[in-house]
């Protein structure tokens, strides 16, 4: 790239970026269901990848536009990385207990078993209905993620959203509820 078209290159940037950037951070939080930090995070995530793309921009919508679909992108991203990250102790918790067979435990093993489903369905009936039926979809029917867009009318990028999302708010749940339980799960 020449000198003279790099400078415009990033003087151009610099001044959408100083019309943008509180509208697009105001889009990513809202879209974040208000999580600040997260939402800086894919703030400075966006903004990259705007800058590395700006040169491919081809004017067929708003800056704004092209940043929110970036900002939409990063988002999605967020969330797949935060899944294994922030979830380690409530999806093994789910799989295990919809996939346990309580004839192969020991007595002791057995209770243990009624006690943690019997949390776990009171902390499941404090979701909302949709919340709940995300889960339910997920880990007890054991629906693919495709399916329960499918049937949910969502893309698949809204769903895995949605259930990290419902995961974080049961474990916020099942720790006020139950914290001797998490004690034993919390890796």
């Amino acid at each position: 790239m020449p000198e003279t078209t790099r400078l415009f290159h990033h003087q151009s940037f610099e001044v959408i970026y100083r019309l943008l950037a509180l509208p697009v951070l105001k889009f990513i939080v809202k879209r974040m269901g208000g999580d600040q930090a997260a939402a800086e995070e894919v703030f400075v995530r966006t903004i990259s990848a705007a800058w590395e793309g700006w040169h491919n921009f081809r004017h067929k919508s708003s800056y704004f536009t092209w940043i929110c679909r970036i900002a939409l992108n990063k988002i999605a991203d967020y969330y797949r990385d935060q899944v294994n990250d922030n979830s380690r102790w409530v999806l093994p918790v789910l799989e295990n207990i919809a996939s346990a067979d309580a004839g192969n435990l020991d007595p002791y093993e057995r209770a243990s078993l009624a006690e943690l489903r019997s949390a776990m369905r009171e902390c499941l009936e404090l979701l909302p209905d949709e919340k709940r039926k995300l889960l339910q979809f997920r880990f007890w029917r054991e629906m693919s993620i495709r399916e329960i867009a499918t049937l949910t009318g969502s893309t698949e990028r809204a769903v895995e959203g949605k259930i990290y999302r419902t995961k974080q708010i049961l474990k916020k749940i099942l720790r006020a509820k139950h914290a001797e339980i998490c004690e034993t799960f919390v890796r």
